[in-house]
């Protein structure tokens, strides 16, 4: 659709959202590493998606409160438009998870296309 657009690919790695029987399980530092080792996953099938499609993309991971993140992103980057996900959740799991696509919404200064 828009060929000469640049691509930026964002992860963000949430500590918290590990729960506290997991980390009793296999330990703090052990799900740290997966959740790095899934970061790379993600971000290699976004470029390999990106080479079918004979497009270039940048991928980055980030450590910290997702809207955060992606807002702080955006704006050191000069991003035009936020794409991000949106898993559905309403009523209390919202209240109790929060929502990313939500606070992203509200609080970024530039365009949020959330895609469900």
């Amino acid at each position: 659709m828009y060929p000469e657009a640049s691509i930026r690919v964002l992860h963000v790695i949430d500590y918290v959202e590990e729960s506290y029987s997991a980390k009793l399980l296999v330990g703090s530092e052990r799900l740290r590493e997966r959740a790095h080792e899934r970061s790379e996953r993600l971000l290699e099938q976004a470029e390999e998606i990106a080479n079918v499609k004979n497009r270039s993309i940048s991928t980055t991971t980030t450590i910290g409160p997702a809207p955060r993140e992606i807002i702080e992103f955006a704006d050191s980057h000069d991003i035009d438009v936020i794409v991000l996900g949106s898993h559905g959740r309403s009523g209390l799991s919202r209240v109790l998870l929060g929502s990313v696509a939500d606070t992203v919404t509200r609080r970024a200064s530039s365009a949020v296309c959330v895609v469900r």
